[in-house]
């Protein structure tokens, strides 16, 4: 009989964390607080705070989580109204970004024990449905 004690059992479920922050400083920071890398894989944020420069950013936000943007934040005019935080612990081997024209959506592809799933982040404005 094999000991097998040592081993790590299947990650089978995935938590999502989603919340919109209304473009709130304060909202940020206790979201940022809230957000427990040990019980959270992703966090889907609408209408993120984002500093002046246009990125999201806290002191400890990249120790945890890689931060993505829409595929054309950093060209498009329009502020990018969503973000996707991955946890690091999931290896960057097993997602990958779903490259999308628009500020509203940023989506990805994720595979693990748990199988595999696209995830789309879509922030629809309420008073135009341009996004969908």
């Amino acid at each position: 009989m094999q000991d097998n004690s040592n081993e790590q059992p299947l990650h089978l479920d995935f938590k999502i964390w989603q919340q919109n922050l209304q473009k709130s400083s304060s909202a940020w920071e206790h979201m940022l607080r809230s957000l427990n890398p040990k019980k959270y894989d992703l966090a889907c944020i609408q209408e993120p705070f984002l500093n002046a420069v246009g990125l999201a950013n806290a002191s400890n936000l990249r120790r945890f989580w890689d931060v993505i943007y829409p595929t054309n934040h950093h060209s498009n005019p329009e502020r990018s109204q969503t973000i996707l935080l991955v946890n690091k612990k999931l290896s960057k081997n097993n997602w990958h970004i779903i490259p999308l024209d628009t500020p509203n959506i940023t989506a990805i592809k994720i595979h693990g024990d748990f199988g595999k799933v696209r995830i789309y982040n879509i922030y629809n404005a309420c008073d135009h449905s341009r996004t969908l």
